[in-house]
């Protein structure tokens, strides 16, 4: 696309800043449903969809985790590719019955889609916990990743009624050069608008992967987003009490 800036003068805009720029009026694409390819390399994203769906008719879950990769590659059911966490995982549910419902590069309109075509309608979890938004962290500001997570928390309690959610808060990572919004800022708006909500709690995990200077602690990740063994230890050790539940 090319924008006249005077007799003569033409400037070239780009794709990705033309979608960058809001249009008036428009919804945000975090509450626009869509499905997804980006992590075809890893795993086939309508094949896990209808793994999911066939999980559902073996019965109900006690816990359904639901997100992007970070839960995909810890471990559980459907296999993933990945399982950098098995033993934690393990260790985390045991005596429960869970599935993962994590896929890989997700948006939150991409579970949003996955909610509305019914992956938690057979599982009828007693909770899930909910991980996504640090692959919207380029896409979308601050307030439309909060206002798609409301959009999302309300689709998951639309198919699940009875669920407690948990909402976790988008952990500390490695930021690309070119951001719309940081991880603490869309804490920060889920915080305010999630607290005190009927069935629904907020847990900002920050500070366990963050280093006394408030730095990300790279010895728990694998490459700056996804967390190793000991990260997902972690992860499991602050989850204990939600997942006690």
């Amino acid at each position: 696309m090319i924008r006249a800036i005077a007799p003569f003068a033409l400037v070239l805009i780009s794709l990705s800043e033309l979608r960058a720029q809001p249009v008036a009026g428009a919804k945000p694409s975090t509450t626009v449903a869509v499905t997804q390819d980006r992590d075809k390399a890893i795993y086939d994203w309508q094949k896990r969809h209808s793994e999911v769906l066939e999980l559902g008719k073996k019965g109900s879950v006690d816990v359904v985790m639901l997100g992007d990769s970070i839960l995909h590659y810890w471990a559980g059911e459907p296999k993933a590719p990945i399982a950098r966490g098995q033993d934690s995982w393990d260790e985390l549910f045991q005596g429960k019955t869970v599935a993962n419902l994590g896929f890989g590069w997700d948006r939150i309109e991409n579970v949003l889609w996955r909610v509305q075509n019914g992956e938690l309608a057979e599982l009828k979890p007693k909770i899930v916990v909910l991980m996504i938004g640090t692959n919207n962290l380029e896409w979308n500001n601050a307030k439309d990743i909060r206002i798609g997570v409301q959009a999302l928390c309300a689709a998951i309690h639309a198919a699940a009624p009875e669920s407690q959610l948990h909402v976790l808060g988008v952990l500390p990572r490695t930021l690309p050069a070119k951001l719309l919004a940081k991880p603490h800022e869309v804490n920060a708006q889920l915080h305010h608008h999630l607290s005190g909500k009927d069935k629904v709690h907020f847990h900002d995990l920050s500070e366990a992967f963050l280093d006394a200077e408030g730095q990300l602690q790279s010895k728990l990740f694998s490459d700056g987003l996804h967390p190793n063994q000991q990260g997902y230890s972690l992860l499991a050790k602050s989850l204990r009490q939600v997942i006690a539940r």
